[in-house]
């Protein structure tokens, strides 16, 4: 982490001085009343050790809010070389992973928190990037295997299937957790970063229940096929002419600011290599087929035997599924305390605000 510059102790303490001083001369009727109680240690006494207390509690105060500007962690570049022991995991005969590397942004702090970002359909770690900056806790964010637009033409990081994506994703999860053993893990999905923690169990079931991940917050997953409607039309996407169909998927926004979403959003994942976009979205959109909710359930449910605390919560768009899914949940008889819906659009869920006030009241409940 890096050093407090000097100049903030200094400011603080000052600070915490001239309050003393301000409790001394102004709270004479307080210091009466300690003259007055027939203690063994005098009110004089007294008043000058509470005096001294108030004024080192403010400049300690005083100097973590100041110092809390300056809590930017420094980010760091990392990567994870993907060994042969990968393949204990890796199932498929066609994928080639070994000797690859997955790649992942840091920001390091002195906090019992590490919190694990997992970034949508074709997005990677820099999403997060604006939030992990000023975040209180140790935060890491992994860009899945292929998604760097560095990889794009490189021929060693070939489309690989869904399957194996999950499986290293734990693997690079239980890398993270050997790195950090004392610290308690939050994995936080967006989009199809929580459809990957939501497969886990099935894919990489091994993973999953090593890890002991404390908490897992999944932000607008899919819930059945209705919800897939950005991978429903990037799976759709032709691979000869693309430029129709994605112009189409601006046509699906339903003001200006989710326009400039989707603008940036098309220009991020096609500076990636769209096939693997392409891939990953058809067989999404295949895992979701069907309108109701028991799948999406099952699937929470074994979420929660390896992650313990599991939070849902859905954009304003999406609001009829959530209270479907809501009613099924309860018509199973669970608890939906930590199910919700916010008022914001589906890329307002990783802005650096919504991060903040969550993360923080989920970790730190008041």
């Amino acid at each position: 982490m890096r050093r407090r510059p000097r100049w903030l102790a200094v400011l603080a303490g000052l600070s915490g001085t001239l309050l003393g001083t301000a409790t001394n001369l102004y709270s004479a009727e307080f210091r009466d009343a300690l003259s007055g109680t027939g203690h063994w240690l005098s009110g004089t006494v007294l008043s000058a050790v509470l005096i001294a207390t108030v004024s080192s509690g403010s400049a300690v105060v005083i100097y973590r809010l100041l110092a809390r500007r300056r809590v930017s962690g420094e980010l760091r570049r990392g990567e994870i070389h993907i060994g042969a022991d990968a393949l204990a995991h890796i199932r498929s005969e066609h994928d080639s992973v070994v000797g690859r590397s997955l790649h992942y942004l840091e920001t390091r702090r002195d906090s019992e928190d590490l919190v694990v970002f997992l970034h949508g359909l074709g997005l990677d770690s820099s999403d997060f990037q604006p939030y992990m900056l000023e975040s209180r806790f140790h935060c890491i964010a992994l860009t899945m295997f292929g998604f760097n637009a560095s990889e794009r033409t490189d021929e060693h990081y070939r489309p690989i299937c869904l399957e194996s994506h999950l499986q290293l994703l734990g693997y690079a999860l239980r890398k993270f957790k050997k790195d950090n053993p004392r610290k308690n893990i939050t994995v936080v999905g967006f989009s199809f970063g929580a459809d990957a923690l939501l497969l886990l169990n099935r894919y990489a079931r091994d993973h999953a229940h090593e890890l002991g991940i404390r908490r897992a917050v999944l932000l607008d997953p899919n819930v059945n096929l209705s919800t897939t409607t950005i991978s429903s039309k990037v799976a759709a996407v032709s691979s000869q002419d693309p430029l129709p169909e994605l112009v189409d998927i601006l046509h699906s926004a339903q003001d200006v600011h989710e326009l400039g979403y989707l603008c940036a959003y098309l220009t991020k994942i096609t500076s990636k290599d769209f096939a693997q976009v392409r891939q990953h979205a058809q067989e999404v959109v295949e895992l979701w087929r069907g309108e109701g909710y028991e799948r999406f359930l099952d699937r929470v449910g074994q979420l929660t035997q390896a992650a313990g605390d599991v939070h849902i919560i859905m954009s304003f768009g999406f609001e009829q599924q959530f209270h479907g899914m809501v009613r099924a949940a309860q018509e199973r008889g669970l608890d939906i305390s930590n199910l919700d819906c916010s008022r914001l659009g589906h890329f307002d869920l990783i802005s650096p605000q919504f991060l903040r006030d969550r993360l923080e009241g989920l970790l730190y409940p008041a």
